[in-house]
């Protein structure tokens, strides 16, 4: 029993469980997408890589995404652009250079990189090589996060990740009550939580009437609705509603509201590689209430506890995700969730875009709003039926 250990003998079993978690990384490894040359392979989307706060104008930041040094800046423009960090020239680290205007100079001989990764200046040299450029990434910045487009064969982005209308707007918290963590894992480990569904009421309370899936191309996502001992328990028999929607790999909105109505919640979830084992993982929550029941000081509390009660549900996830064994043909029963299916279509990330076909996997759910699971669950029932829809 838990209860008869002293804490010498739980940090043992913490240290014995990191050992495991080490031994096992290395099998992990060996499944992970790879290219041609044995390298990993990341995924093609966009990708979340910081709170639009952390890149200010005109100071050059330095982060650690794709197995690579990237620079970011923003410029007197206010935009920001992101590049391959290290020069061209002689491999100096652009982060260490200066921001001149919408241009960043680096600190090694003074040649200066546009957005575009072109050098567009050598003091000491009228004429400047045609291969004097470094790679640029597309940038998108929105709901105050700051997003790149990866892509291995360096397309051009092939979708584009919809603003959330709701933030900002009259009567939501004004911003993000937020945190972010690394975690020692793959990112197809926190994609596959979208359709596991046998995991809700064991590690995360939440007992699931209803759970039906979103296909839609390059999106995937989950509509369900029951009983949450924590997220919905302020009203006997309370129901909680949730209608979580990725875009592509790695950019997840998440509705949730209760039969009560004591406030609605939208959390946002992102997740970016460092390398072939470890991510960044980004969080958010902003809440709505009646302003007649909560003053704007009530709100901001019920943001932050909400947030810190739905952290809490999330660790519980990366307890097990960094120590678990990747099962490439794992033994599922009826009751799991399509979580081979899920599998399936997340390849489309890490697979040649001309070999892609994501047509196959489509429904209409996702046209269903939070409020149309509470108010028109006849309705979204009767349509699952009446469309055969199959997870």
């Amino acid at each position: 029993m838990a209860g008869d250990f002293n804490g010498q003998a739980d940090a043992a079993a913490v240290e014995t469980l990191r050992r495991s978690s080490a031994a096992t990384m290395q099998r992990n490894l060996q499944t992970i997408p790879r290219l041609p040359d044995g390298s990993p392979r990341y995924a093609r989307g966009w990708h979340m890589v910081g709170w639009s706060d952390e890149f200010e104008v005109g100071q050059p930041v330095a982060r650690d995404y794709f197995g690579q040094r990237l620079v970011f800046y923003r410029g007197e423009d206010r935009k920001v652009r992101c590049l391959d960090a290290f020069c061209p020239h002689l491999g100096a680290d652009l982060s260490a250079g200066t921001v001149k205007g919408n241009l960043l100079q680096c600190a090694f001989h003074n040649w200066t990189y546009d957005g575009s990764g072109q050098c567009v200046k050598i003091p000491y040299c009228d004429k400047i090589p045609p291969k004097a450029r470094t790679r640029s990434y597309e940038v998108r910045e929105m709901n105050d996060t700051v997003l790149i487009w990866h892509d291995h064969e360096q397309g051009a982005p092939e979708f584009e990740i919809p603003t959330l209308q709701e933030y900002g707007s009259q009567g939501w918290t004004k911003a993000w009550q937020r945190f972010k963590i690394t975690i020692k894992t793959h990112p197809r480990e926190v994609m596959e939580n979208t359709v596991d569904k046998g995991h809700l009421l064991p590690i995360h309370g939440f007992d699931v009437d209803t759970w039906l899936p979103v296909w839609n191309g390059h999106q995937c996502g989950e509509l369900m609705w029951g009983k949450h001992t924590r997220l919905a328990a302020d009203v006997q028999d309370d129901k909680l509603y949730v209608r979580s929607l990725s875009h592509g790999p790695a950019y997840q909105y998440t509705w949730q509201i209760q039969d009560s109505g004591q406030f609605d919640s939208i959390i946002l979830t992102a997740w970016c590689p460092i390398d072939e084992n470890t991510l960044e993982y980004w969080f958010g929550v902003i809440v709505h209430a009646d302003p007649k029941q909560f003053t704007p000081e009530m709100l901001e509390a019920a943001a932050h506890g909400y947030c810190k009660a739905s952290y809490d549900a999330f660790m519980e996830d990366v307890y097990i995700w960094e120590r678990k064994l990747y099962r490439p043909e794992p033994m599922l029963c009826a009751a799991d969730g399509p979580i081979n299916k899920l599998r399936r279509w997340y390849t489309q990330f890490y697979t040649d875009r001309a070999k892609v076909d994501n047509q196959q996997y489509h429904n209409d759910n996702q046209d269903w709003t939070i409020f149309d699971l509470r108010d028109r669950r006849a309705e979204v029932l009767s349509r699952q039926a009446a469309a055969g829809v199959a997870a």
